[in-house]
């Protein structure tokens, strides 16, 4: 592990009307060596965590000066494979999935690796952050199992039929969402670990689920491009289809079988995804028309998040590159 220096607070992140806080409408990330899987804005926006084939995590100041001397301000090492997603949670820890069967958490102050935790058989592709230092994840081995920083071992498992993709969980801590091979979307209720609902609807496995924030809606991208948004609630009216039949035409399916991650801005206006053909796509979510397709990736956009209070696109791609812009 390596850290240089931190800047101000996050208070430093109040932009003028209409001013980007970006040094320039889109700046890239260079640093990691082969495909970034994951990159995440934090909480408040000012730094940016990103992993991948290199079994690193780099962490980013937000890069809003030109020729600053250390925009990557620390490397976080540990993981024996890639790093295959990660997320922020509240304070400065970091959660993080690897192809080698472990979990971690981290703290992105000191760099210290304070937890690792073992149990997954086979590569572990997605988490998500309950509530508390609490994290979900899923793997190959069809598991989803729930993590506590606090303690040294999981603290429940749910075992399904298939390997698992992807997984969102709910603002309240007490759902989590997940798809997989099998393209049928599954909700978990994690008091009884019991299943509450599941959606059929999909054509093709399920390789990504976002969630709106409000916690009503979840957006699903498929291996073949298609995506499709649902309600995620507990119930749905009698009647009432729980996903939609709206299309969001425009993204190509994935060739090489990449997890290509989906999002919804922090105001739930657009949906955002990866592409094959190295764009990151913009859609009303409303619409469903494409509104926005930034290029500059130069292979498959993996991940794509939306800065929690600015206008602010983030992507990761197969050649290593991060890419933060103005949208």
């Amino acid at each position: 592990m390596s850290l240089t220096h931190s800047r101000g607070p996050a208070s430093a992140l109040l932009s003028k009307a209409d001013k980007s806080l970006l040094y320039d409408s889109a700046v890239v990330l260079a640093g990691h060596e082969g495909p970034v899987y994951t990159a995440q804005f934090s909480p408040q926006g000012q730094t940016i965590a990103s992993g991948g084939h290199d079994k690193s995590i780099l962490l980013w100041h937000l890069p809003t000066v030109a020729n600053e001397e250390k925009p990557n301000y620390g490397i976080l090492t540990g993981h024996k494979s890639a790093v295959t997603s990660l997320t922020w949670l509240l304070g400065s820890s970091i959660f993080s999935t690897s192809a080698d069967g472990t979990i971690a958490f981290w703290d992105a102050e000191t760099g210290e690796r304070f937890r690792k935790g073992v149990g997954h058989e086979g590569v572990v592709n997605e988490c998500s952050g309950l509530n508390n230092g609490v994290c979900v994840s899923v793997g190959d081995d069809g598991t989803i199992r729930v993590w506590d920083e606090r303690e040294k071992h999981e603290v429940s498992k749910i075992d399904t039929k298939y390997p698992l993709l992807t997984c969102n969980a709910s603002k309240d801590g007490h759902t989590v969402f997940v798809s997989g091979i099998d393209p049928t979307v599954q909700a978990f209720d994690l008091r009884t670990n019991e299943a509450a609902w599941k959606c059929s609807g999909m054509q093709d496995s399920v390789t990504s689920l976002g969630l709106n924030s409000d916690g009503s809606m979840l957006s699903a991208r498929a291996m073949d491009g298609s995506i499709r948004t649902l309600s995620a609630k507990a119930a749905v009216p009698p009647g009432i289809p729980r996903m939609s039949k709206q299309v969001y035409a425009g993204a190509t399916g994935s060739l090489q079988q990449v997890l290509a991650r989906i999002s919804f801005t922090n105001d739930d206006v657009y949906i955002g995804l990866g592409s094959d053909d190295a764009t990151a796509i913009m859609w009303g979510t409303a619409s469903g028309r494409m509104v926005n397709k930034f290029s500059g990736n130069e292979g498959t956009v993996i991940d794509v998040d939306f800065h929690p209070s600015e206008k602010i696109l983030l992507s990761s791609g197969s050649k290593g590159e991060v890419i933060v812009r103005d949208y």
